[in-house]
């Protein structure tokens, strides 16, 4: 992405008050620390990422249990036919592409490793182990960094969603045109190095509290918003 974005590549360089780390503070003081000791296999966060990509938490995780019921063996996920699947995973959204990317992404990891398995990616560096997970069907910036950092691999890597994506956006820490993969570069840009993979983690988390309870996208609530004063939408 290099080029993409060279006026805002200077200006982070020039930023002498990081906005991230008040953010953070911020958000901690309103809604508390938010950090999960619990973390999946990489191969099954991978499964449950791709079903909640654009899906409401609630329904995805509902649907998830359900898959792992039916396929305690994720060996038997990636010999299923996507018509079998699509009958339980059908509340998602996009469920249809989803049937049929999650055996091809299951068979890729198999082709590739000889097994089942992603800890390999745990002796990659955090980019060369996204560009890798990028290569699997239906694997973006947002699933990709969802396995590296809530997954065992426990690596520094921002999971940027919709609510992250808006509020960078609104916050002026993302253009207007930044996509998902335009929008975990530019964010890791202005991370402090001092965070490790749980800061990342639960700035996530932080945020996207705060996307879906106050900085809405249909009806953000500014006036109750802990960020007042950081934001240029709501300035006082």
């Amino acid at each position: 992405m290099t080029g993409r974005y060279p006026a805002m590549q200077l200006s982070l360089a020039l930023d002498d008050h990081p906005l991230l780390p008040r953010i953070r503070g911020r958000l901690l003081a309103r809604f508390g620390p938010r950090r999960d000791g619990r973390r999946r296999d990489p191969v099954s966060q991978l499964v449950r990422s791709m079903l909640g990509f654009k899906t409401r938490d609630e329904v995805s995780r509902r649907v998830f249990k359900e898959l792992r019921r039916h396929y305690p063996s994720w060996d038997r996920l990636r010999e299923a036919e996507p018509r079998v699947i699509l009958r339980i995973i059908w509340p998602v959204n996009l469920a249809e592409p989803k049937a049929e990317q999650l055996p091809q992404a299951l068979r890729m990891i198999v082709a590739c490793t000889g097994r089942l398995a992603l800890d390999h990616l745990a002796d990659l560096d955090e980019e060369a182990a996204m560009q890798w997970l990028r290569r699997l069907p239906g694997v973006g910036s947002k699933i990709a960094a969802a396995v590296l950092n809530f997954s065992t691999l426990h690596k520094r890597a921002l999971v940027v969603d919709t609510h992250l994506l808006r509020l960078g956006k609104r916050l002026g820490l993302l253009p207007s045109d930044a996509d998902y993969d335009a929008g975990f570069e530019l964010f890791m840009r202005r991370l402090p190095d001092a965070w490790d993979a749980d800061d990342l983690s639960e700035l996530h988390r932080l945020m996207k509290r705060l996307g879906q309870t106050v900085c809405t996208a249909q009806a953000p609530a500014c006036g109750a918003c802990p960020l007042r004063g950081l934001c240029p939408r709501n300035g006082v």
